[in-house]
C-alpha cells in the first residue's frame, strides 16, 4: 500500500470508499458472529430481533453494532489511508498540533451561541417540501425520518448515569472523532487538491456529511454545521478543533434529552419562520457566529504558525 504516497488525490478517495466499506462491513459482521458465537441467536435472528426496539436487551446489542460500524466506517479508513499515504499521518489528518486552551472555549462559544441559529435552521427545514408529482417520495422521506427519530429514541432513553455515560461515547465522541476523522480531516482535504478551492471543498463536503445522514428535515442544519467544521479546519489548521465542536454539539443533545426527555421530535411545521421569538434569538445567533468565524478567519495566519514562529504555549496555537 505504500504506492498511496504518490498517488493522486482520486485513486486515495478510491481507496478511502473502499476501506469504509471493508471496515463496516468487517466489523459489522464480526459483532454479530461473535454474539452469535456467544449467544447461539444467528445473524438473521438478530436482525429480527432488534427490530423489537422496547426489550432492553435489543437496544444494548444494536449500541454494540452501531458502535462497531463507527470504527469500521468512520474511524479507521481515514487513519489507515493517512498510514499509508504519508510518513506522518497525524500531521496528514492536522492532529499533530494540540491548540491552547483559549481556542478550545472559542469553539465552545461558537456550538453555544451559534444553537439559536441552527435550531431556527430546522423550523425552516421543515417548512421546505417538494413539489405535488413527488409526493411519494416525500412520504418516503417522512417515513425514513420517523424510523429514524424512533431508534434514536430507544438508545437515548436510559435512566442512570452509567447509561448516559455510554450514550455520550457513542453517540458523541466516536461520531465526532470518525465524521470529522473522514469528512474534514481526509475528503475535505482530498476535495481541496481536487477541485483547487478551499470554499468549494467546504461546502461540498458539508453537504454530502448531511445527506449521507439520510435525515432530510434536518438537512439544512446539519450542512451548516459540516460548513462551520470545514471553516474551522481551514483557518486553524487544527482537526482537534471541529472534533471538540462536534462532540459540544452531539453531547448537549444527549445531556438534554436524558434530563428533560425531550428534543428529539419537536415539530415546527406548524410555526411561522419569521413571526416569532425564535427568528429574533436566531437573528442575535447568527451575529454571534459571524463574530466568532471572523477572529478564526483574522488570525488564520497566526492560528496555522509553527510553534517556532509563535512562541507561545499550545503547538502552532498562540495563546490569546
Amino acid at each position: 500500500m505504500k504506492f498511496l504516497r504518490h498517488s493522486t488525490p482520486l485513486t486515495q478517495l478510491f481507496f478511502t470508499l473502499i476501506f469504509i466499506l471493508l471496515g463496516g462491513v468487517a466489523l459489522s459482521l464480526a459483532g454479530m458472529f461473535g454474539y452469535w458465537i456467544f449467544s447461539g441467536i444467528s445473524p438473521v435472528q438478530l436482525a429480527t430481533n432488534l427490530t423489537q426496539l422496547d426489550k432492553p436487551e435489543n437496544v444494548a446489542i444494536m449500541k454494540v453494532l452501531q458502535l462497531l460500524q463507527s470504527v469500521g466506517m468512520f474511524v479507521l479508513p481515514p487513519l489507515a489511508l493517512a498510514f499509508f499515504s504519508d510518513d506522518q499521518p497525524l500531521a496528514r489528518l492536522q492532529m499533530d498540533q494540540k491548540p491552547g486552551w483559549r481556542y478550545f472555549l472559542l469553539v465552545v462559544a461558537l456550538i453555544v451561541f451559534g444553537g439559536p441559529f441552527i435550531e431556527w435552521l430546522t423550523l425552516v427545514n421543515q417548512h421546505l417540501s417538494l413539489p405535488t408529482w413527488l409526493n411519494g417520495v416525500e412520504q418516503w422521506m417522512r417515513s425514513s425520518e420517523d424510523q429514524a427519530e424512533e431508534i434514536t429514541k430507544a438508545l437515548l432513553s436510559v435512566n442512570s448515569l452509567w447509561g448516559l455515560s455510554q450514550n455520550l461515547f457513542i453517540v458523541a465522541v466516536i461520531p465526532a472523532l470518525g465524521e470529522e476523522l473522514l469528512f474534514r480531516g481526509l475528503l475535505q482535504q482530498l476535495f481541496k487538491k481536487m477541485m483547487h478551492n478551499s470554499h468549494v471543498a467546504i461546502w461540498f463536503t458539508a453537504i454530502l456529511f448531511s445527506a449521507l445522514h439520510l435525515q432530510f428535515y434536518g438537512f439544512l442544519p446539519r450542512m451548516l454545521l459540516g460548513v462551520l467544521f470545514g471553516y474551522l479546519l481551514e483557518w486553524t489548521g487544527n482537526l482537534w478543533l471541529p472534533i471538540l465542536a462536534h462532540f459540544i454539539n452531539n453531547g448537549w443533545g444527549i445531556v438534554y434529552f436524558y434530563v428533560t426527555g425531550e428534543g428529539l421530535d419537536v415539530d415546527y411545521s406548524k410555526e411561522s419562520i419569521f413571526e416569532n421569538e425564535q427568528f429574533f434569538y436566531g437573528l442575535l445567533s447568527a451575529m454571534a457566529l459571524l463574530l466568532i468565524l471572523h477572529y478564526f478567519w483574522k488570525h488564520r495566519i497566526r492560528l496555522t504558525a509553527p510553534i517556532a514562529e509563535s512562541g507561545n504555549e499550545g503547538v502552532g496555537l498562540p495563546e490569546l
